[in-house]
Order: structure tokens, then C-alpha cells, then sequence
């Protein structure tokens, strides 16, 4: 080796070897940039910042009627899903303890609820974190008797709007201690919410992103090209609509008449005012100052063609649209369509729908961690250290997903007439049985393969309705068992 070469810098690269043992060491982190409470980093434009985003969203939903159907839309969608507590293990008794404590503290499987406010009105602000990126509540709890004595039961997800935050607590940059608000109104800052007390929900969270990447984010631009494209083309009607008024000035007039320069000057003065209040329509008229100033009009006044215009306007809608995955909006506004299509888009928009829904589950269940795990607080309270994640119940959400057997009914007469399904009794009771109806088929009410093919012949759009005649059926017979 020579003499220079001992100071070349070594490789700190490791080969590769199978490992023997687990390494619990933290070696990386989340590359995001968490500095003095607030990140950094992810975003480049100041608008779309902090409470300045949270202005923007505000405005978005208030004024934009593709923003606003398009969001109500998909929040009155998430609002019809059905919730329960189900056991983390269905053999373990523990489970099914904590899953039916659960159930009676957030009013699910026909229990009235120990909370003050609804399940479903809560979900009402909580699920503002998808046009937003984020919010949190924070969690009040009270203590009350219940079929097992006392209990620790959560009173309310108290609401803490996104205009109200300040900054995010971290001590080491990536992981949340808690939250502080800013001070609105109140003679004193609000405490801290410690992460242990807080519900925070957030849509698409990188690394220590907390405040995560809205559904309103990717229809800003066209969002505020919308809102310029519509400036200029009320600006072009109002111009087309009122003409601009130009002011003449004769000189010849002037100097026959004997107008110095000042007399000029006061005339085209009282001309420019009475211009300007005719063009801010304070003024419906004009009235020449004299001969030597008098008006005459700028500007087409014939048909006025705003095609170009529309079609812009309608192309923002269209891409707002289709980033809130709403494109179903758009069918139906012209003389073609289809059926399939549709179709496709609901199906996509549903299964969209259930993942939303399951951000919402998974920050509610689980173990005790910063900013979700309510359940496993709660079961700390009330049950007990000992309680294991696997014994935890976990809140599960339905009627937005396919149903199978709804989706096959449409297709049952063709299968049918095809040969490739026979109607006998065992297909009829497996469908009653799917239903929810237990009775057995009595020996009166058995039918032959023959006679149910010809007794749904010529049905045209029976399928269809026996499908959601079934959908209404199964909804029904779901709300009496929970009664």
C-alpha cells in the first residue's frame, strides 16, 4: 500500500450478509421536513400553504358549483354506509366483550348510543379531510354506568377545524406529540391537544406530511383558470353589452367658437365624468358637453360569440371533475351514452368511496398510538394493560361495496336460457338464504326447472327490479336484526 493511498476514504458500504438476528436499530427517516411545527418542503406555491390552503379549500367549496356538487356528492355517498364493531377474534369471549362494549358506545348493532352526538353526525365534519388533506378532533371522554357497571365511554370526537391550527408538536421532527391551536377569540391560547387524545385523519400522509394532499389539490389550477376565464368573459359581456364611450374633442369647433385651452380641458373633464358613471352604470345616459366635446362608442355591438369561451369553462369542469373522481357527472348532458360506461364509473367510484371509509376505520381501531387507536384507549380504560391488539374489535363499514348477488340477478335469465344455470331448488334456497330468509321451501312451493324458466320468460325488466327489489330487502331485514 502506498504512502497516499492509506488516506483514501474507505468504503462505509457493508457486503451484504444474511442476518442472524433481528436489527431493531432505526436507521432511516421519513424525508419529510417538519421544522418549528409546520412542513416544509412538499409545497412551492405560498397559496396552497398552510391556512392559506385551507382559505383556498374554503373558497373552492363555497363558490365553485362543479367543486361543490362534486363534494357533495361524494360526502352524502360515505354518509349512507352502515357501521358495526366486529370481534378481532370471534372464539375469544374478551373480544367479543370489548367489540360489544364498542357497539354501545358508538351506537352500532341496535344499541342508542352513549355518545351525545351520532355516530353519523360526527362523520359529517370528519370526513371534511378529504377535500381539506387532514383534520383532527379531539377526544372528550366521560365516565357513566353501563349492562357492566362503571365504564370510561368517548362523550364526542370534538371538532377542530383546520382554520383553527397552528402548528404540529414533534419533538424529534417526525413523529406527532400533539397539536396547538391559535388563538381565536378567547382571552387565553387553548392547550395542546397531546397525540394520545387526538383522532387525525389524513388523505394521502407521506413520511411526517401530516397535513397530507386533499382532494381539492389537484383541481387548484383549473380551479382558478375557471375562475380568470370567467373574469374575462364577464368583462367581454359587459364591454359587448355597454359599449366604451370615447370622448371627441373638435378643435376646429373650439377655435371657431373661441375656446382657449383650460375651457377644452373643463369640457373634456365633465365628459370623462359623465363617461365613467355611464360605463359604472351609476348614469343611463350621456349628454354632450357642447360642440366641441361629444361622445361616440367603441366596441362591436353585434352578436355576441362566447363558444370558445364555453368550451374552456366546460374543460375546467371536466378536469375538476375527474381528479374528484366524479367524471359520472358529465354523462347524460348529450343525445349518446351507455350503459357500460356508466357502469364502470360507478364501480370505480364506489370502490374509491370504500377507501376513504377505510381511513376513517383504520385510525379508530387498533392499539393506542398518536393520533388514532381510539378503541385501544378505550379498552386500556375499561378492560384492562392486558388487552392484546389481537383482541381488539375493528369497525368495519358496508352497503357501499359490490354485492355479488345482486350484480349476478341481472344476469340470471340469460344464464338460464343459455344452459349454463339450471333454476332448481337448491339455487332457489341458496338464494333465499342469502336474503336473509331461513324458512325451507315447503313441498307445495317446490317448482321444476320448467316451470321457473317459462314463469320468468318475457319478464323484460324484471332482473333489474328483482335486483334492487333484493338490495332494498337485504337493507331491511339489516335494520331488524339490529333493533
Amino acid at each position: 500500500m502506498g504512502f497516499f493511498d492509506y488516506f483514501k476514504r474507505k468504503p462505509r458500504i457493508a457486503p451484504y450478509l444474511p442476518a442472524e438476528h433481528p436489527n431493531y436499530r432505526v436507521r432511516g427517516n421519513r424525508g419529510t421536513v417538519l421544522s418549528g411545527g409546520r412542513i416544509s418542503g412538499i409545497e412551492q406555491n405560498p397559496e396552497v400553504i398552510g391556512v392559506n390552503w385551507i382559505t383556498e379549500c374554503q373558497s373552492m367549496l363555497r363558490t365553485d358549483p362543479m367543486v361543490a356538487v362534486s363534494w357533495r356528492l361524494i360526502k352524502q355517498t360515505l354518509l349512507s354506509a352502515d357501521w358495526e364493531w366486529i370481534p378481532g377474534d370471534e372464539a375469544d369471549p374478551v373480544s367479543r366483550q370489548v367489540a360489544d362494549y364498542a357497539n354501545q358506545s358508538f351506537g352500532f348493532a341496535g344499541y342508542p348510543g352513549e355518545m351525545s352526538v351520532s355516530w353519523e353526525a360526527q362523520l359529517d365534519y370528519l370526513l371534511e379531510y378529504i377535500p381539506y388533506g387532514y383534520r383532527y378532533a379531539e377526544e372528550l371522554y366521560r365516565y357513566g354506568h353501563g349492562e357492566d357497571g362503571g365504564r370510561v365511554w368517548l362523550e364526542r370526537y370534538a371538532d377542530r377545524i383546520p382554520a383553527a391550527h397552528l402548528k404540529w408538536l414533534s419533538r424529534d421532527g417526525q413523529t406527532l406529540d400533539g397539536v396547538q391551536q391559535r388563538l381565536t377569540g378567547t382571552a387565553e391560547p387553548p392547550d395542546p391537544i397531546p397525540a394520545n387524545k387526538l383522532l387525525l385523519l389524513t388523505h394521502g400522509r407521506e413520511g411526517a406530511n401530516f397535513e397530507g394532499c386533499g382532494l381539492l389539490r389537484p383541481a387548484y389550477w383549473h380551479y382558478r383558470s375557471k375562475q380568470r376565464i370567467s373574469n374575462l368573459l364577464q368583462i367581454g359581456v359587459e364591454r359587448w353589452a355597454v359599449p366604451t364611450p370615447v370622448v371627441k374633442v373638435n378643435r376646429e369647433a373650439a377655435e371657431a367658437g373661441g375656446y382657449n385651452q383650460e375651457q377644452v380641458e373643463a369640457l373634456i373633464d365633465q365628459a370623462e365624468s359623465q363617461a365613467l358613471a355611464y360605463v359604472s352604470a351609476e348614469s343611463s345616459y350621456l349628454v354632450e358637453p357642447s360642440a366641441v366635446v361629444s361622445f361616440e362608442s367603441y366596441g362591436a355591438s353585434g352578436e355576441l360569440n362566447v363558444g370558445g369561451v364555453e368550451a374552456a369553462i366546460a374543460m375546467c369542469d371536466t378536469q375538476i371533475a375527474t381528479s374528484m373522481m366524479t367524471q359520472m357527472i358529465n354523462l347524460g348532458v348529450t343525445d349518446t351514452g351507455s350503459r357500460s360506461v356508466g357502469e364502470v364509473h360507478a364501480n370505480l367510484f364506489r370502490r374509491s368511496c370504500v377507501n376513504l371509509l377505510d381511513t376513517v376505520s383504520n385510525a379508530v381501531s387498533g392499539p393506542d398510538r398518536a393520533g388514532g387507536g381510539t378503541i385501544g384507549r378505550l379498552a386500556r380504560f375499561n378492560f384492562g394493560a392486558h388487552i392484546r391488539p389481537a383482541q381488539l374489535p375493528r369497525l368495519v363499514h358496508t352497503g357501499l361495496d359490490s354485492d355479488q348477488l345482486a350484480e349476478s340477478l341481472i344476469n340470471l335469465p340469460a344464464l338460464v336460457t343459455g344452459g349454463l344455470l339450471t333454476p332448481d331448488d337448491e339455487l332457489e334456497s341458496a338464494i333465499r338464504q342469502r336474503i336473509g330468509v331461513t324458512s325451507e321451501l315447503t313441498e307445495e312451493n317446490q317448482r321444476s326447472a320448467l316451470e321457473r324458466t317459462s314463469a320468468g320468460m318475457g319478464a323484460g325488466a324484471a332482473p333489474t327490479a328483482l335486483a334492487e327489489q333484493y338490495i332494498r330487502l337485504r337493507r331491511g331485514l339489516k335494520h331488524a336484526s339490529t333493533k
